[in-house]
């Protein structure tokens, strides 16, 4: 591939990255760029918007849509989240379709269908939507390679995917290999963001996940999905000065007073790890010193409030 980046040789594309919950999607964006843009957690259901990071080279750039993963939705907030995966797949220009391989070695070893009924449903809307499908098999480094082997081939018979690669996300094998035959689908032209640029998003939201982040890791059970962080101030005004700083109040919604206690912990203990940890992230993304302020609120039943929902950058609307 030539090196040039004028515009009849130089490739840029969008590729949306689909899976069930908790199949490393995250854990592969981070991968490739080498940069935290999108949050972690071993809990379901971790991401909920698109996040979107670009890969550059010089005579390429893949702009790569991290998406929530795709699961049955009953609440308003839920619902959401599944309208905006299903609205990326009609804006990609490929389909990279991940799948965790260690339950599906798990249904293969107990003589059970490999395909869980929601990989099934998310496979019919990437098939749907009619562009190339890379198929990415992870954690292939937690699976014995016997077992994988007739997961892998169950997988290549449900469609007719451009590739099909085993993975891991988390130790970065396989990943250039994605990469490359990603790369060979994206169309010519020239090239959407600025090369320097990694993430098409502010750093407010950036901010407001990786405190998000932090509730996962730290709190227990089903409290971080009744959760949201909202960044009220982020104040930049010494960020050029002789001590570069900036200043940052983010506000933790919960939906009931029990849980307010919990995220403050006893003596404000909680909050202040939560903060500790995030801060550090945040001085890492920002490249400079930051004054973390975090509030706890309870809005009852937010995550059903549209105006919420709407300041979360998740779409209300009814498809």
């Amino acid at each position: 591939m030539s090196t040039t980046s004028s515009e009849t040789n130089h490739r840029s594309g969008y590729v949306g990255i689909f899976g069930r919950p908790n199949t490393g999607k995250s854990t592969l964006l981070n991968q490739i760029l080498g940069e935290k843009v999108s949050i972690t957690s071993r809990k379901a259901q971790t991401t909920r918007n698109r996040v979107v990071g670009i890969h550059n080279t010089d005579s390429l750039q893949m702009v790569l849509v991290d998406t929530p993963g795709h699961h049955k939705a009953t609440s308003s907030l839920n619902k959401a989240i599944v309208r905006e995966i299903e609205a990326t797949l009609q804006e990609v220009d490929a389909v990279l379709l991940m799948v965790d391989l260690v339950p599906a070695v798990s249904q293969a070893q107990r003589g059970k269908d490999i395909l869980s009924a929601g990989e099934q449903v998310l496979l019919e809307l990437c098939k749907n939507a009619k562009v190339p499908i890379v198929l990415g098999l992870n954690k292939v480094d937690l699976v014995n390679s016997v077992w994988s082997l007739p997961v892998i081939d169950a997988w290549k018979d449900q469609a007719d995917f451009h590739a099909v690669i085993p993975t891991s996300a988390l130790k970065g094998s396989g990943v250039d290999e994605l990469m490359e035959s990603l790369a060979g689908l994206m169309p010519e032209g020239p090239a959407y963001f600025p090369k320097d640029q990694m993430l098409d998003g502010t750093e407010r939201f950036v901010v407001s996940e990786l405190i998000r982040e932090k509730l996962f890791h730290l709190l227990d059970q089903e409290l971080p999905y009744s959760i949201a962080v909202q960044v009220e101030q982020f104040d930049e005004e010494e960020r050029d000065g002789a001590k570069p700083r900036v200043h940052i109040m983010a506000r933790i919604l919960v939906e009931r007073p029990s849980q307010k206690g919990i995220v403050i912990g006893k003596g404000g203990q909680m909050l202040k790890r939560i903060g500790t940890m995030a801060r550090k992230d945040i001085i890492k993304l920002l490249g400079c010193s930051v004054h973390l302020e975090l509030h706890v609120s309870c809005q009852p039943k937010w995550s059903e409030n549209p105006r919420i929902l709407r300041e979360l950058g998740l779409s209300t609307r009814k498809v």
